[in-house]
């Protein structure tokens, strides 16, 4: 929100989803590259910052792609005008290569780029669930003739972590329709004998 809230207060902008680029830096974004095996047959992606002037120079170069550069992009404002040209000719480049391909380039060439973590890294993370940020919240579900059954279901953690306050959450949900008779009665003023009727129907559980 750094950018979107001064934008708003000083020229009343209101900026849409941009995806996963930053809307008026040009370029960051997240790129894809060859999948590998945390990220099975979906691509890999890495986070490129290549906004600063001197470093979109050096991200240009690096990519083989020297003909976007020059007066027409010199400076941040030029570039956002050229912002999809910009991004195509990143993604093409990115996608040929493994992630580790593309790190080890930027990193040669000092630009910024990190790689994005998969749903299996973040869950399996040893730093992550030592911290916290995944948590096992028990799950207790009954069904239509009352038998109850008990599991776990990972979810992520609560944070900022404050003293004194428990950060783990504390349900994971009602069951699928555990309200249904209640929205239906005291919502719309259903009586007995029509969620009798709904019931008998299959209309509702």
């Amino acid at each position: 929100m750094e950018g979107i809230i001064p934008e708003y207060d000083r020229k009343g902008k209101i900026r849409g989803p941009s995806g996963s680029s930053v809307t008026g830096i040009v370029p960051t974004n997240a790129y894809p590259c060859l999948p590998d095996v945390t990220s099975g047959s979906n691509p890999s992606y890495v986070v490129i910052g290549g906004n600063g002037d001197s470093i979109y120079k050096r991200l240009m170069k690096t990519i083989d792609r020297e003909d976007l550069t020059g007066p027409k992009y010199e400076r941040n404002i030029q570039r956002i005008k050229h912002q999809r040209q910009i991004e195509e000719a990143i993604s093409a480049w990115t996608s040929k290569r493994s992630v580790d391909e593309v790190i080890a380039e930027m990193n040669r060439t000092g630009v910024p780029v990190g790689r994005v973590a998969t749903v299996k890294e973040v869950v399996e993370s040893e730093q992550l669930n030592a911290r916290g940020a995944i948590q096992d919240v028990e799950v207790v579900s009954k069904d239509h003739a009352g038998e109850k059954t008990e599991w776990t279901m990972k979810m992520s953690g609560t944070f900022p972590v404050l003293d004194g306050v428990d950060p783990r959450p504390k349900w994971a949900g009602p069951d699928l329709g555990a309200h249904t008779e209640e929205i239906l009665r005291e919502e719309l003023g259903l009586r007995t004998h029509e969620l009798a009727r709904l019931r008998r129907e299959g209309i509702i559980a």
